[in-house]
């Protein structure tokens, strides 16, 4: 009995020392090892008290007592998931733990004409077009929200049912748009933002899942409002690599692709190498739309990195890249001069022109999209720089692009238009941490010279000339691998657990001003912000929090 006593103490100390250092490296693999040094201890103390048990003509006493703990536990606890940490998340089997039923009558179905009024009359609201919004760096200039004193203060415009997946919500002329999963189809849906009614529906039949990421699409539509001349167009990816573009006010399918189709893979082949799912958001940009595409080592000579389709008609403008893609959504910036598309790729990051796809610059970031993947997108910091970020034990790095113009002139007897001129880029690291800003699924957001972003889980301001940590969450109050958006000067955070946490954008010190219940559920999904409204959403419900107007 003294050695398992003894074994039990080691193995809790064990534990102990790696937890203490979790803020500093990585939760997961702190899991993963105080998993090991625990199963390990107790797995020796089982042994020596079956010994005793034996010696003591009891040899049933430790199997019996191990059976009935593991029949308790079937038959009271329910498996869920698992957090971004790789925590088992479990629920009472008997508990009421339900969610609002899902919408399942589209009324784009039951009565066009109200339809067509209603999103008439709804056309004043905000808009949110995309993936962070409608700048893409999650940031807003504007608040239009009274920051509230208690939760009583806030009214659930909203709360619906909803279907799988991560993507988050895009807003415009009255009309929220996400992707969901529901049983073998995946969807793409509209609901009036005004009450939460399910407008339109648009399905195929495809259904992504992977054990530890869940199930259900994972990007987040992208909108062109509607103008005098044209109808307000959707373009959205499912998990699985198809592509539409879509009427806003009804659904019609304008165009469809199937990235997978293009790439010559087969799905099998796209989810080995892509584990969790296709999750580049569209970029609209220049009558274009941009997405990671993947493939086979063989496409490299095609290009494989990114796809370019006319947004128009959806055919191939051009591809480029030689390597696989990540999970990071391309991005629009100015560096070194010169407006391009960035794009984070599953081992490096490239500068990309936008008409004719060309690499401009690349810049080695390790990753591996089936294991330690990279996740965040790059985001702007300051003139001709960008941060990215990682999680999976990484860090971040600034870095800066230049341009150097090389003019190579030719014997002036040959001819007048002898010499050419080329543009080359180049990208340097400025600095590199590995103890902030580690965005595992979330992004830096950038204000007046500092970075915030959930680091390890945990709420971070960074400054950016120099990558000094300004301050850091508690890790008693850290929000897990969860999302972020600033608008104006408070940070909407996204804790993974469901609630919704206001915190001030201040460099100085963590204030946290209000911490809102929510939703129920592990939430990866970026919030929305139109107005004074918050739109929330996770593979099981959705809600519109409404909080007081400015």
């Amino acid at each position: 009995m003294l050695k398992a006593l003894v074994a039990l103490i080691a193995g809790v100390i064990v534990v102990g020392l790696i937890q203490s250092r979790a803020h500093e490296t990585d939760y997961q693999k702190a899991l993963l090892q105080s998993l090991a040094a625990g199963g390990i201890a107790l797995l020796f103390v089982l042994y020596q008290l079956q010994r005793a048990s034996s010696a003591a003509a009891k040899a049933w006493l430790v199997p019996a007592f191990c059976l009935a703990s593991i029949v308790a536990a079937g038959t009271l606890l329910r498996f869920e998931s698992f957090s971004g940490e790789m925590v088992p998340r479990f629920s009472w089997r008997f508990g009421n733990n339900e969610t609002p039923a899902l919408k399942v009558t589209p009324l784009a179905e039951s009565d066009s004409d109200e339809l067509a009024v209603e999103v008439q009359s709804s056309t004043e609201e905000g808009s949110w077009l995309g993936f962070l919004g409608n700048g893409r760096t999650g940031v807003m200039p504007e608040r239009e929200f009274e920051i509230p004193t208690s939760a009583d203060e806030i009214t659930r415009r909203w709360d619906i049912g909803i279907g799988e997946g991560w993507s988050s919500f895009a807003v415009a002329d009255g009309i929220a748009v996400t992707l969901e999963q529901r049983d073998e189809m995946e969807c793409v849906t509209a609901y009036r933002l005004s009450d939460g009614q399910l407008l339109w529906l648009v399905e195929h039949e495809a259904n992504h899942f992977q054990a530890l990421g869940g199930g259900g699409p994972r990007s987040t539509p992208a909108i062109i409002p509607a103008t005098e001349l044209s109808p307000g167009r959707v373009y959205a990816q499912g998990a699985t690599g198809t592509v539409w573009c879509l009427q806003l006010t009804d659904g019609e399918v304008l165009w469809k692709r199937d990235l997978i189709e293009i790439t010559g893979w087969t799905i099998e082949e796209s989810e080995q190498a892509i584990s969790w799912g296709r999750s580049g958001s569209p970029l609209i940009v220049d009558n274009l739309c941009v997405l990671p595409l993947g493939g086979p080592a063989s496409a490299s000579d095609e290009g494989r990195s990114l796809i370019a389709l006319d947004a128009a008609t959806g055919e191939t403008v051009w591809r480029s890249g030689d390597q696989q893609i990540s999970y990071a959504s391309a991005m629009i910036m100015t560096l070194g001069g010169k407006r391009q598309i960035v794009s984070v790729n599953e081992a490096d990051i490239t500068g990309h022109d936008i008409e004719s796809g060309k690499i401009l610059w690349s810049f080695p970031w390790e990753g591996k999209s089936n294991s330690g993947a990279n996740c965040a997108a790059a985001m702007p910091a300051g003139e001709n720089q960008f941060l990215i970020g990682k999680g999976y034990g990484g860090g971040s790095s600034l870095i800066q692009v230049t341009r150097v113009d090389n003019a190579t002139n030719a014997n002036d007897d040959t001819s007048k238009d002898a010499s050419s001129e080329t543009e080359t880029f180049v990208a340097e690291e400025i600095w590199h941490s590995s103890r902030v800003l580690k965005t595992k699924f979330n992004h830096t957001l950038v204000r007046d010279g500092i970075a915030y972003g959930l680091s390890n889980g945990a709420l971070q301001a960074v400054e950016i000339e120099s990558g000094k940590r300004l301050w850091e969450q508690s890790r008693r109050d850290r929000l897990g691998q969860g999302q972020a958006v600033l608008v104006e000067d408070v940070l909407v955070v996204q804790g993974e657990e469901g609630e919704v946490v206001l915190v001030a954008a201040d460099p100085d010190d963590y204030q946290e001003l209000i911490r809102i219940p929510a939703l129920q559920h592990k939430t990866w999904n970026i919030p929305t912000v139109v107005d004074n409204l918050i739109l929330i959403r996770n593979a099981h419900q959705a809600i519109a929090l409404e909080l007081p107007q400015r």
